[in-house]
């Protein structure tokens, strides 16, 4: 990835995370903002301008000839994009979803179009396996539009608090963040393993990805039965359920036979970050796989720190992680530096910190009792720690001297 656009990508998550303490800081401190502007301003930085932005950049370097990602047309599509996050970096905060928001929101979709044409068009050569995710990830991404589409007929018809315009918006988030964006790391880090020379089983693989790319469908049945009570919407749920279950044992069955060379092959920074996008990928299935009871699939929606801490878990936990071992892994990253690993273990305990708050005020909620724990100044003060780390990073990124991957 070039560093110009690695350092764009890391500039959008730092507005992202002063969006997110001034969140947090409007509990200890009453700001003069409207908080959901902030928070769709908040959300859509993150995820279209800091997780989206670097997996463009991290496909584009992995799956194009250095020749290909030469052309101007990469450099001009990841600028028009980058605009588009400006604007709605812009008009969110003050106006929601109105006029210039839509705009913005329109035009980033449509860049992502354009981006998939460009690179299944122009990919180099690749194994069936990169093939496979990386055809897979760009549905997802086609296919979680659709729920964004769907908004403005479902508004317009007087609908916009209807169950209807609600599951639009939930589909549009669950095929993205468990479909577009797991699939594209995923893919990424299949790539970067098999040019370690590693062969993986085509066999083990095709259980793998057919579990899980099944169980992304099926467990869309837990926010649709936020809004309509159903017992088939609840078994689809369950099956979804025991397909991720399979799914992650085929993952382990796939992997376990190279871990020792795809270590040696690694920085010390790197693998522990690897270990911990895993980490965060079972604990992530294993709290969903709580679904399963009725009680805690309808606490998942209503106690709202159990709903901010899972997307946490997997935008931050799991995505984000990814893409800062894929960081680490490039020639802007001096892993053998003690200031590069504290940015990383900075922003990390910031994020282990935020979910505990999260999901223990969540629990406390959900059983009735009151935390004793002092829940907004530390949340704020942990949101901080990630900030800071996070600037560190950027620090170093923007002093290497490299200027290309």
């Amino acid at each position: 990835m070039k560093k110009s656009w690695l350092i764009i990508c890391l500039i959008n998550f730092c507005v992202a995370a002063i969006m997110g303490i001034l969140m947090r800081l409007n509990y200890l401190v009453p700001l003069e903002f409207n908080y959901g502007f902030m928070l769709h301003a908040h959300s859509h930085t993150v995820i279209l301008g800091w997780c989206y932005l670097a997996v463009f950049g991290f496909l584009l370097s992995n799956f194009l000839s250095k020749e290909e990602l030469e052309k101007s047309v990469y450099n001009r599509l990841f600028w028009v994009t980058e605009i588009s996050v400006i604007g709605m970096m812009a008009s969110f905060p003050f106006q929601g979803y109105a006029l210039f928001s839509i705009f913005f929101s329109t035009l980033h979709i449509l860049c992502s179009y354009y981006f998939c044409h460009l690179l299944l068009k122009n990919h180099k050569k690749i194994t069936p396996i990169e093939s496979k995710m990386l055809k897979t990830a760009f549905f997802f991404m086609f296919f979680s539009t659709l729920g964004v589409w769907c908004l403005g007929p479902v508004a317009s018809s007087g609908a916009k608090d209807s169950a209807f315009y609600n599951l639009a918006i939930q589909f549009f988030l669950h095929f993205q963040f468990n479909g577009w964006f797991l699939f594209a790391v995923f893919g990424l880090f299949f790539s970067k393993i098999q040019k370690m020379g590693i062969i993986l089983s085509q066999k083990i693989f095709k259980p793998f990805y057919w579990t899980f790319l099944g169980s992304i469908f099926f467990t869309y049945g837990l926010p649709v039965s936020w809004y309509f009570s159903s017992t088939i919407i609840q078994m689809s749920n369950n099956f979804g359920l025991i397909l991720q279950l399979f799914s992650l044992f085929f993952l382990a069955k796939l992997l376990s036979p190279h871990l020792k060379k795809i270590k040696q092959n690694l920085s010390r920074t790197t693998s522990i970050l690897y270990g911990f996008a895993f980490s965060c990928l079972i604990l992530k299935i294993l709290i969903q796989s709580a679904t399963f009871l009725p009680e805690i699939a309808l606490a998942s929606h209503t106690i709202r720190n159990f709903t901010i801490g899972f997307i946490h878990l997997i935008m931050l936990g799991i995505v984000n992680t990814f893409l800062f071992a894929f960081i680490t892994e490039t020639s802007y990253f001096k892993s053998n530096y003690k200031f590069e690993n504290y940015s990383i273990l900075l922003f990390l305990s910031g994020f282990v910190i935020m979910e505990f708050l999260l999901f223990h005020q969540g629990f406390c909620a959900y059983i009735g009792q009151k935390s004793e724990i002092n829940y907004p100044l530390n949340l704020f003060l942990s949101s901080i720690l990630l900030l800071i780390g996070l600037f560190f990073l950027l620090t170093i990124i923007f002093k290497s001297k490299k200027t290309a991957l």
